[in-house]
Protein backbone atom coordinates (compact mmCIF):
# COMPACT_ATOMS: atom_id res chain seq x y z
CA UNK A 1 0.00 0.00 0.00
CA UNK A 2 2.72 2.73 1.25
CA UNK A 3 5.01 1.45 -2.06
CA UNK A 4 2.17 1.95 -4.36
CA UNK A 5 0.84 5.50 -3.02
CA UNK A 6 4.64 6.61 -3.25
CA UNK A 7 4.89 5.22 -6.89
CA UNK A 8 1.46 7.50 -7.67
CA UNK A 9 3.22 10.56 -6.06
CA UNK A 10 6.11 10.01 -8.01
CA UNK A 11 4.13 9.85 -11.21
CA UNK A 12 2.28 12.67 -10.17
CA UNK A 13 5.30 14.99 -9.24
CA UNK A 14 6.68 13.95 -13.00
CA UNK A 15 3.72 15.49 -14.07
CA UNK A 16 3.76 18.86 -12.14
CA UNK A 17 7.66 18.43 -13.18
CA UNK A 18 6.23 19.06 -16.45
CA UNK A 19 3.53 21.28 -15.49
CA UNK A 20 5.98 23.85 -14.14
CA UNK A 21 8.37 24.53 -16.99
CA UNK A 22 5.47 25.32 -18.99
CA UNK A 23 4.28 27.62 -16.41
CA UNK A 24 7.73 29.24 -16.08
CA UNK A 25 7.56 29.31 -20.11
CA UNK A 26 4.83 31.55 -20.02
CA UNK A 27 6.15 33.13 -17.12
CA UNK A 28 8.79 34.77 -19.48
CA UNK A 29 6.39 35.37 -21.94
CA UNK A 30 4.62 38.09 -18.83
CA UNK A 31 7.74 39.04 -18.10
CA UNK A 32 8.92 40.46 -21.31
CA UNK A 33 5.14 42.45 -21.72
CA UNK A 34 5.74 44.04 -18.94
CA UNK A 35 8.98 44.85 -19.53
CA UNK A 36 7.79 46.16 -22.75
CA UNK A 37 4.88 48.45 -21.18
CA UNK A 38 6.87 49.56 -18.15
CA UNK A 39 4.32 47.27 -16.12
CA UNK A 40 5.21 46.41 -12.34
CA UNK A 41 6.10 42.86 -11.60
CA UNK A 42 3.64 42.35 -8.67
CA UNK A 43 -0.02 43.35 -8.73
CA UNK A 44 -1.99 42.71 -5.78
CA UNK A 45 -5.83 42.68 -6.76
CA UNK A 46 -5.00 40.29 -9.48
CA UNK A 47 -2.95 37.65 -7.10
CA UNK A 48 -5.95 37.78 -4.95
CA UNK A 49 -8.52 37.38 -7.65
CA UNK A 50 -6.04 34.46 -8.74
CA UNK A 51 -6.23 33.29 -5.12
CA UNK A 52 -9.68 33.15 -5.14
CA UNK A 53 -10.44 31.85 -8.32
CA UNK A 54 -8.31 29.22 -8.11
CA UNK A 55 -9.84 27.81 -4.58
CA UNK A 56 -12.70 27.20 -5.58
CA UNK A 57 -11.28 24.64 -7.97
CA UNK A 58 -10.80 22.75 -5.14
CA UNK A 59 -13.95 20.47 -3.86
CA UNK A 60 -12.10 19.29 -0.65
CA UNK A 61 -12.78 22.25 1.61
CA UNK A 62 -9.57 20.37 3.95
CA UNK A 63 -7.31 21.07 0.63
CA UNK A 64 -8.43 24.39 0.27
CA UNK A 65 -5.84 26.41 2.59
CA UNK A 66 -3.24 24.02 1.33
CA UNK A 67 -3.74 24.77 -1.92
CA UNK A 68 -3.66 28.37 -1.06
CA UNK A 69 -0.57 28.30 0.06
CA UNK A 70 0.23 26.37 -2.93
CA UNK A 71 -0.61 28.67 -5.36
CA UNK A 72 0.49 32.05 -3.27
CA UNK A 73 4.13 29.82 -3.18
CA UNK A 74 3.69 29.52 -7.43
CA UNK A 75 3.21 33.28 -7.65
CA UNK A 76 6.20 34.08 -5.37
CA UNK A 77 8.64 32.19 -7.28
CA UNK A 78 6.67 33.43 -10.82
CA UNK A 79 7.21 37.05 -9.16
CA UNK A 80 11.27 35.77 -8.45
CA UNK A 81 11.71 34.47 -11.88
CA UNK A 82 10.23 37.56 -13.72
CA UNK A 83 12.39 40.07 -11.21
CA UNK A 84 15.60 37.94 -12.40
CA UNK A 85 14.60 38.30 -16.14
CA UNK A 86 14.29 41.93 -15.84
CA UNK A 87 17.34 42.05 -13.74
CA UNK A 88 19.75 40.47 -16.49
CA UNK A 89 18.00 42.75 -19.25
CA UNK A 90 18.99 45.90 -17.11
CA UNK A 91 22.71 44.30 -17.25
CA UNK A 92 22.66 43.38 -20.56
CA UNK A 93 21.22 47.01 -21.60
CA UNK A 94 23.66 48.98 -19.53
Amino acid sequence: MLEESRNKINKIDEQMASLFEERMQTVEDIAAVKMEHDMPIYDATREQEIIDSKSKLISNDAYRPYYKEFIQDIMNISKEYQQHIMDDNRRVDQ
